[in-house]
C-alpha cells in the first residue's frame, strides 16, 4: 500500500488541476439520491462516472482503486470550501471567468479540429524514402554508437553462466528466463538499441572494444550484480543512420507536416465566411 500511496504522487498535479474544475458546478439537486453516488456533501454529489472522468486508463486495479479513494477525498474537501466560500458571498473575478471560459471554448476547439482534420495520414514507403533521400544530411550520427543487448543477474547462477558461455543468442535466454520482465529504466534487460557509447559505463565501453561482432561478453561484475554484453553493431560519428532506424521518425514529421498543412487550408477556408476586424492601434494605448 506504500507502494501506491508513493505512486499517487506523481497524479498531484493532475488530481490539483482535475479538481479545479471539478469544483465548478456539474451535480444539479435532486429529490431521490442518483444509484451511482460515490460521495455527497449537503446536496451536491458526486457521481461515479464522473469520477471516473478523472481516472487514466490502463491503471492496474490496485492503483486506480487508491486513486479514486483519494479524488473523493480531494471532492468533499474541495466542496467543503467551496460551498462556504458561497454563502461567504465570494465569487469569482472578471479574469478568473474568463479563463474557465477559455478553457471550455478550447475543449471545443479541440474537438472541432479531430473531425476536421484526418488523425490517420497514411504514409507510403515510398514516402518515407523520398523524405530519407531529401533529407539525408539530417540522419547521420553525430557520436559514436553502439547497438548492443543487456542482461543483468543480481546473483551468481551457475547454470544459467555456463548457458551464457555456449549461447550465441543472449536475447533468447533473456525471453527464456523471463529477465526482461524484470527490466527497469535504471537497469535494463534486452535490446537497447543503438546507444552513444559516451552514455555506457567505462568498464562496460572496454569490454566492448575487446568483442567481435556478435560475441558475448564474459560477466562484469559491479555492486549491482553480474552484467552481459552483446555487441551487434559499432558505428562511428559521422556515419548514415539506416532508413529502418528512422523510419518511425519520418512518419511522424510527414503526418505532422500534412496536419498543418490541412490546418492552415481549414483557417484560410473559413476566413472566407467570418467577418474580422482587429484594433491594433488599441494595444499600444
Amino acid at each position: 500500500m506504500i507502494n501506491v500511496l508513493y505512486k499517487l504522487k506523481g497524479y498531484g498535479a493532475f488530481i490539483a488541476l482535475t479538481f479545479l474544475f471539478f469544483c465548478m458546478p456539474g451535480c444539479k439537486q435532486k429529490t431521490e439520491l442518483p444509484d451511482d453516488l460515490v460521495a455527497q456533501v449537503n446536496d451536491q454529489h458526486l457521481l461515479k462516472t464522473q469520477l471516473q472522468y478523472s481516472v487514466p486508463e490502463r491503471l492496474d486495479d490496485e492503483l486506480a482503486l487508491a486513486l479514486k479513494r483519494n479524488l473523493i477525498s480531494k471532492w468533499v474537501e474541495n466542496e467543503m470550501l467551496y460551498q462556504s466560500a458561497l454563502k461567504e458571498g465570494l465569487s469569482l473575478n472578471a479574469k478568473e471567468e474568463f479563463l474557465i471560459e477559455k478553457y471550455k471554448r478550447s475543449l471545443l476547439v479541440q474537438r472541432y479540429l479531430s473531425q476536421k482534420l484526418n488523425k490517420n495520414y497514411k504514409i507510403s514507403q515510398k514516402d518515407i524514402e523520398n523524405y530519407y533521400r531529401d533529407h539525408k544530411k539530417e540522419f547521420y550520427r553525430r557520436e559514436d554508437e553502439v547497438h548492443i543487448i543487456h542482461l543483468l543477474l543480481e546473483q551468481r547462477d551457475n547454470a544459467i553462466f555456463k548457458e551464457l558461455r555456449e549461447s550465441r543468442e543472449l536475447l533468447k535466454l533473456i525471453k527464456k528466463y523471463y529477465f526482461d520482465d524484470k527490466s527497469t529504466s535504471e537497469r535494463p534487460n534486452g535490446d537497447l538499441g543503438y546507444v552513444p557509447v559516451k552514455d555506457i559505463p567505462e568498464t562496460f565501453v572496454k569490454s566492448l572494444k575487446k568483442m567481435k561482432t556478435g560475441a558475448i561478453s564474459k560477466p562484469i561484475k559491479t555492486s549491482h550484480g553480474y552484467h552481459f554484453l552483446q555487441l551487434l553493431d559499432w558505428q562511428k560519428k559521422g556515419s548514415q543512420i539506416d532508413i529502418e532506424l528512422v523510419k518511425n521518425k519520418i512518419i511522424l514529421r510527414l503526418k505532422r507536416e500534412r496536419r498543418e498543412k490541412d490546418f492552415e487550408r481549414l483557417k484560410n477556408e473559413l476566413k472566407e465566411k467570418f467577418q474580422i476586424q482587429t484594433y491594433l492601434s488599441k494595444i499600444q494605448e
